[in-house]
């Protein structure tokens, strides 16, 4: 699929709402629940499915009354709220359509139905994001809107490397490999709530990869990125480490790291050709969200340039 769908739910609550901590988590069910209602079996495949996932969340968010906010824990009533679902495989995309077609839809929302009374859907092509990328500049910063974590891989391999690309096509594929060779470091996919540019634009680069449909050197601008883009500093309040529930009485928990980060490209490492495709990462990412547990509202992002930017350095 060369094109992402974006399909965002208004709904009316008549009844007070209390989720667990983070309201992404009920997001996530309600996608579920859409699907299940159109293909059982599709969505339980989906569900059990150990493959890069296809689609992403937003958390809920309060229209009315004003203003306007993420939900985390209490959705209070009577409202207006809303929700975005962004899906990048085509079966799924037309499954989810029909779904949010249905004459008098209701969405169910821990214990009460919320009437839907509107439906958009926004396309964005994978192309599009790429021509009207510019090249990161030297200085620019993204915030985190919801809790983000990035897992680093089991094994700590170079991605050109074809034994490492056999392993991950393996994956993708839901076979297992051992390891990816003999000299691969294992690390044991950790997570780690920080804003690790190696780490951000592995992730990305294995979305657009798993996605776009369209040849791009992705993993050259991730490992351009590992040595290339630095952390250059934390504007006040600085980031804060945020922990949300899935499943209390489980103990199921999720630590992320939310609010703006600087982000510095070394003047002697600058390579236009890897920033403008990084510059797209980031464009879908604002999209896809990015890292653990996209499907239920974390990882979202806002990509920010600054308005006097630098002019960029001739590319090397």
């Amino acid at each position: 699929m060369s094109s992402i769908s974006t399909f965002t739910l208004r709904f009316l609550v008549g009844e007070p709402v209390v989720f667990q901590s983070f309201s992404g988590f009920a997001a996530c069910g309600v996608f579920y629940s859409l699907v299940r209602s159109i293909d059982e079996s599709f969505a339980e495949s989906l569900h059990s499915s150990k493959k890069l996932a296809p689609w992403a969340a937003s958390p809920i968010f309060v229209e009315f009354p004003p203003p306007s906010r993420i939900v985390y824990r209490a959705l209070p009533a009577p409202s207006i709220a809303n929700v975005s679902f962004t899906i990048m495989d085509g079966k799924l995309s037309d499954i989810f359509r029909e779904a949010i077609l249905k004459p008098d839809l209701h969405i169910d929302l821990v214990n009460i139905k919320a009437k839907v009374i509107g439906v958009s859907v926004n396309a964005h092509k994978f192309s599009d994001m790429l021509s009207s990328a510019d090249p990161l500049p030297e200085k620019f910063a993204i915030k985190f809107l919801t809790p983000t974590v990035f897992r680093r891989s089991v094994y700590d391999c170079c991605p050109s490397c074809p034994y490492y690309a056999e392993y991950v096509h393996a994956a993708k594929e839901g076979r297992r490999l051992d390891k990816p060779c003999k000299y691969a470091a294992k690390c044991g996919g950790i997570a780690v709530p920080l804003p690790i540019p190696s780490l951000m634009f592995r992730n990305l680069a294995r979305l657009w990869s798993a996605f776009s449909g369209i040849s791009l050197d992705v993993w050259g601008a991730a490992r351009w990125a590992e040595s290339a883009i630095a952390i250059a500093g934390f504007p006040k309040p600085g980031i804060r480490t945020v922990r949300v529930y899935e499943h209390p009485t489980t103990n199921k928990w999720i630590a992320g790291f939310m609010g703006t980060v600087r982000f510095a490209v070394k003047e002697d490492l600058y390579k236009e050709k890897y920033a403008k495709i990084a510059a797209a990462l980031l464009r879908m990412a604002e999209i896809t969200n990015v890292g653990v547990r996209r499907t239920a509202g974390l990882g979202m992002i806002k990509y920010i340039v600054p308005k006097s930017k630098l002019s960029s350095p001739q590319s090397q």
